[in-house]
């Protein structure tokens, strides 16, 4: 279904976004950033700290952006707002209360690409954009929907089981909605969602995994 907005008046709310804001996205990049040291050198209270920081991300993408900017456009920005926070809560729920959420590190091809998600959402992904027309302030800067998504699927393929596979539902809901969003609005670097979708349906293992089985022992 077609949608109706224009292409400039969609990148126009980056750009109110990003002149209200500043430097909070750069802010979001370095929580980000402690959030991959964290899962890194994983241990108890570093994952439940990786997880808050997710959550917090989730929270401010939904809230700030989809609520405050997003729907100033469309009454969608609530909607994608009220999905965003329920994965904050989710991530709190399962990652800090629960501790359903293990990071570890491997040189396996799942963890290399989780790598990678990571840096094409940190460094790639505003490059991308750059290059193809939308310079600050009209980039889609971090901390709006697609990059919290493909850093949150980076992240997520960092995990090893008990896997809290619930966490995967929104982020895949959002890479599906958000490749619709790219095709419509003709936003390239928004691909990238494609990319990390299949990873993760690709890559996530079982709980028989035998990566998961060592790192548990």
């Amino acid at each position: 279904m077609p949608l109706n907005l224009g292409r400039d008046e969609f990148l126009g709310v980056f750009t109110a976004y990003n002149e209200a804001l500043w430097p909070a996205p750069e802010v979001l990049g370095l929580v980000a950033f402690v959030a991959v040291c964290l899962a890194l050198f994983p241990g108890s209270q570093r994952d439940r700290i990786a997880c808050a920081l997710l959550s917090v991300l989730w929270a401010w993408s939904g809230l700030i952006y989809c609520c405050g900017f997003l729907s100033r456009i469309t009454p969608l920005g609530y909607v994608f707002g009220a999905v965003f926070a329920m994965q904050a809560a989710l991530l709190l729920n399962f990652g800090v209360a629960r501790h359903d959420v293990r990071f570890w590190t491997h040189t396996g091809p799942r963890h290399l690409a989780g790598i990678l998600l990571i840096f094409y959402s940190l460094v790639a992904y505003p490059a991308l954009a750059a290059l193809l027309g939308h310079a600050h302030p009209t980039s889609p800067s971090f901390g709006v929907p697609t990059p919290v998504t493909i850093f949150t699927f980076g992240m997520l393929l960092l995990t090893r089981a008990p896997y809290a596979r619930v966490l995967f539902a929104v982020p895949l809901f959002w890479a599906a909605m958000g490749t619709w969003l790219a095709f419509e609005l003709r936003l390239r670097e928004d691909i990238g969602l494609i990319v990390a979708a299949a990873l993760v349906l690709t890559m996530t293992p079982t709980e028989d995994d035998p990566d998961s089985v060592q790192a548990a022992q």
